[in-house]
């Protein structure tokens, strides 16, 4: 198990804090894309794990969606 969460991939990103329920149902519908962590729900920042392999997959999401979430990567 300890090895899988190493080959894990993160970042946190910021976003409005009232679309945090709507990126958390976009991301379900991607089946094991990512794992979404709410880390400050007032300020909307939210962190994402994901497999390393499936990064650019991750970032595609979020780019097309980056407007409407008011989105701003951390990294």
């Amino acid at each position: 198990m300890n090895n899988m969460a190493n080959s894990l991939a993160n970042c946190r990103i910021r976003i409005d804090p009232e679309q945090i329920y709507f990126l958390k149902f976009i991301l379900e519908g991607y089946d094991n894309l990512t794992i979404m962590s709410t880390v400050d729900q007032r300020e909307g920042v939210v962190e994402l794990k994901y497999p390393s392999e499936l990064e650019e997959d991750v970032r595609g999401v979020l780019r097309s969606m980056a407007e409407r979430l008011k989105l701003e990567e951390f990294v």
